[in-house]
């Protein structure tokens, strides 16, 4: 006892408070109505004998010390080595029957080992007649229960059975919940005996060092609850005996009394094992001393396997269903998607098709921090966000449930009676991402076997806490719980968890890979922008070398260059839109205007055509560079060169045909190197259009050849001229010009472009105008005088204009939005009405938008009348 005082409660020494920590399986002694005596495995010298060994078995005396062969017959010691083979090899108790150990003396042996010792228990030998009609009767039970199939009727069927070969008062079927507490299934018994079918029954009955006992060692038996235990006497300075396997082994004094407070007299258990852990019991009650036979309990123990395993096999064929079930609620959830892109969306689009899969109330999905509810489920962000919190710090990546949500957290209390319950599925393969399934709150009334309340007893060493001493049914109405999810219920749910798993990692696994295309992508366009940037810079530099024509007057000159930049900007919009297609000759005319030094320089022959969105995004780039290229080195670098660009139909090869003809420019040699644009006029139309490209190096300048398949293209009867004026025209001004009368606000974060538009508008004869560069600047502006119009850039560095826009909006005053952006994707949608300008400023443009704003006002049409 002392080496295991710091650990343990001596047995037989502990009440309510310190059970867990008694050593029920070394009591070190033994029920009466056998006895028991254990030996070296090597030389069979007797370690320990039960104190009623000698009598019992006949003998003078049984010491520990003493040879085996000294006491027993050679015949008995041989059965003994043979059934500790067979012990070995079944690592469980062997049984002889009928074995005379001693002269006249005949036992029933049950033998095992234990560490180096070998352990023989030693009962009356049972009645011929009873161990064979046990035997039968075992082989017509187990043919009885072979083919059922529900769970149920299976437990009533073995309770029926076994009370009526044993003979029990009372045989039950005790089936264990998740918390350990359990509840009576099955019950057969006395007519005059109360029922406990349907009891609960808590987890402290049975401690947690029984049921791992029960889970080793099948069944357990008393013979007498009032029994006298018998001591073992051993060998000294030996080692406490496991008697995890012992028929004979003492019970805890507390689990007695606790019987005896039923009024039990006798008992016995066989374990329930199912898939390796301690289902529940079959538990028998006599309510006056009854001891089986070893032939008895070996029948009894063997049925307890069999029915153990018909369990596993109900379970299992359930479970077959069950997982038929899920999968085809779940191919038919996931049928659309495989072909989705989003797969997020598509999840919350059918969460509903998930409910019919775990019986619930709501379901709830979070994915990237986005909260889609259905039925009952909590619907505010704040309460999903306090979910998933919650969650990520008890389920992690598993599947997490509880009937009792507001018992595992405080703050849950608030969700009831909605929801008293929750599964959580993680549905990706890092935490983060959940399927929430909830269950309203049930109050129900639970029937305990007694009032589970512990009460005091007086012994000689004062009170202790012992077992309740009244057994009448105590009822208890539970609160803020929901039925329980079943082991079903986490089947389906682990299945689901593993479908969307793997589809989510698929998603993902694209996104990852759609990532990094969009990144080489991104890298090739920045290149090309990169390059496309040198050459705008290049030409303008080159715009704005070239020497003043004589004659002309510098403000010409300069309006001229500004014309030519504003085309630039123009044809660059014209390949950022090209998506949609677009005229032919409006693009040449874009991109060629700023090179036009005379009015022949350049020539453009051919039908009015439209080009598909792809075909004149790269004959924009492909003209482009020519353009370039000619003003950087050929017939534009100089004002005697021409260049003539003629397109047609040919009829014989069924395409297109676009020829860029230069000449009088500087002589021509073919390029020992291919940069980049060279490889783009090279390669855009065969690569991009499947069409062809032939370079011919002329000495009078470049001549190339372009076929463009025909579905590229399609001939229109109507010219469409799209191409804006390049020159600025001169305005009518009439003396009631609205706008020169006007106060106007612009609102631009670049100096330079702002100073530009101001002098512009100032220059065209506006005398009130106002320029801010920030929302901030503009606000105050607004509160301090009200402008009669305004020009907002939409991008103001890290922030927007619309919040002036707004305020301008409320009082009523007009304003445009000044945007780089070609396809508007900036402007927010309640100002989709509002006209756009693009950058750089055409000014004419911007002040007959100005005009037409201030015209359309209600005062000025009323004046018109």
């Amino acid at each position: 006892m002392s080496r295991l005082a710091f650990l343990m409660v001596e047995f037989g020494k502990a009440d309510l408070t310190s059970c867990d920590k008694e050593p029920i399986h070394i009591p070190g002694s033994i029920q009466p109505h056998g006895c028991l005596f254990s030996c070296d495995r090597d030389n069979f010298m007797l370690r320990r004998v039960s104190a009623n060994a000698a009598a019992m078995l006949g003998l003078e005396q049984m010491l520990p010390g003493d040879l085996l062969s000294d006491h027993l017959s050679r015949s008995a010691v041989h059965e003994i080595r043979n059934a500790l083979t067979n012990s070995l090899s079944l690592k469980r108790p062997a049984y002889l029957f009928g074995i005379e150990i001693t002269p006249g003396n005949i036992f029933d042996l049950s033998v095992h080992i234990v560490g180096q010792e070998v352990v023989v228990e030693c009962e009356a030998e049972g009645a011929s007649e009873i161990s064979r009609q046990s035997i039968g009767q075992l082989r017509l039970m187990l043919d009885r229960i072979r083919n059922l199939s529900d769970q149920q009727k299976l437990c009533d069927v073995v309770v029926r059975l076994l009370r009526g070969v044993l003979q029990y008062d009372r045989i039950m079927i005790y089936r264990f919940d998740p918390d350990w507490s359990g509840k009576v299934i099955a019950e057969a018994r006395s007519p005059l005996l109360e029922s406990f079918l349907g009891q609960h029954f808590p987890s402290g009955d049975i401690p947690a060092q029984a049921r791992h006992l029960y889970r080793r060692a099948l069944i357990r038996t008393i013979g007498d609850v009032a029994y006298t235990p018998v001591p073992l006497l051993e060998l000294p300075s030996s080692e406490p005996l496991d008697m995890s396997f012992a028929q004979l082994r003492s019970v805890s004094p507390i689990h007695c009394e606790y019987l005896a407070n039923m009024g039990v007299g006798a008992s016995m258990s066989i374990s329930l094992i199912v898939d390796g852990s301690l289902w529940g019991m079959i538990a028998c009650h006599n309510y006056s001393p009854r001891v089986l036979t070893l032939a008895e309990r070996a029948v009894a123990k063997m049925l307890g396997e069999f029915v153990s395993l018909r369990i596993v096999v109900i379970l299992r064929t359930n479970r077959l269903l069950i997982t038929r079930r899920t999968h085809a609620l779940i191919d038919n959830f996931l049928r659309d998607a495989v072909s989705m892109t989003d797969m997020p969306s598509y999840l919350r689009s059918r969460i509903a098709d998930l409910f019919p899969l775990v019986p619930c109330d709501g379901l709830g999905l979070w994915i990237n921090g986005q909260w889609t509810s259905y039925q009952e489920a909590p619907t505010t962000l704040q309460v999903a966000e306090k979910l998933v919190d919650t969650i990520s710090s008890v389920a992690g990546g598993h599947i997490w449930h509880t009937s009792h949500f507001s018992g595992d957290f405080e703050w849950a209390k608030c969700l009831l009676p909605n929801v008293a319950g929750v599964m959580v599925i993680p549905i990706s393969a890092q935490p983060g991402d959940y399927l929430f399934l909830f269950r309203k709150e049930i109050v129900q009334t639970l029937n305990w076997g007694g009032d589970p309340n512990k009460t005091y007893k007086t012994g000689p060493n004062g009170p202790r806490l012992t077992p309740r001493t009244s057994f009448a049914i105590w009822k208890e109405q539970v609160r803020d719980h929901c039925y329980p999810w079943t082991a079903d219920d986490v089947e389906a749910a682990t299945q689901l968890r593993s479908a969307l798993i793997e589809v989510m990692g698929a998603y993902h696994q694209q996104q990852l890979q759609e990532r990094a295309e969009a990144d080489i992508r991104q890298r090739m366009l920045n290149e090309e922008l990169s390059h496309r940037v040198k050459n705008i810079l290049a030409v303008v530099q080159s715009l704005m070398g070239r020497p003043v024509p004589h004659g002309r007057s510098m403000e010409n000159h300069f309006s001229i260059l500004k014309a030519r930049i504003t085309a630039l900007a123009r044809a660059h919009d014209q390949v950022v839109r090209a998506d949609g297609g677009g005229l032919l000759r409006p693009l040449l005319e874009a991109e060629l205007e700023p090179y036009r030094l005379e009015a022949s320089t350049i020539t453009l022959k051919g039908p009015e055509i439209w080009l598909t969105g792809r075909g004149l995004s790269v004959i924009a780039l492909v003209i482009h560079e020519l353009a370039t290229n000619a003003a950087k080195y050929g017939s534009l670098s100089c004002r005697e060169g021409r260049l003539e660009v003629a397109w047609r139909f040919d009829d014989a090869e069924q395409n297109w045909v676009l020829t860029w003809k230069e000449t009088g420019g500087p002589p021509v040699t073919r390029p020992d190197g291919k940069g980049f644009g060279s490889v783009l006029i090279q390669r855009a139309i065969p690569h991009e259009l499947n069409g062809r490209a032939t370079w011919d190096f002329r000495t009078e300048g470049l001549f190339i050849r372009f076929d463009l398949p025909k579905r590229h293209a399609v001939l229109v009867t109507q010219e469409d001229n799209l191409m804006p004026d390049v020159m600025v025209q001169s305005e009518a001004r009439s003396t009631d010009d609205d706008l020169r009368m006007a106060s106007v606000l612009i609102v631009e974060d670049q100096l330079l472009i702002a100073m530009d538009i101001e002098h512009a508008l100032m220059e065209y004869g506006v005398k009130d105008v106002r320029t801010v560069s920030s929302v901030y600047e503009g606000q105050q502006a607004l509160q301090k005088d009200m402008p009669d119009i305004a020009l907002l850039d939409l991008n103001l560095g890290d922030e927007t204009s619309v919040k002036i826009a707004q305020a301008l909006r409320a009082q009523g005053v007009p304003f445009l939005f000044a945007t780089g952006y070609a396809d508007g994707s900036m402007i927010p949608a309640e100002f989709k009405d509002v006209p756009v300008v693009r950058k750089p400023y055409a000014v004419h443009n911007v002040i007959r938008e100005m005009k037409k704003l201030l015209n359309s006002l209600p005062n000025n049409n009323q004046e018109a009348e």
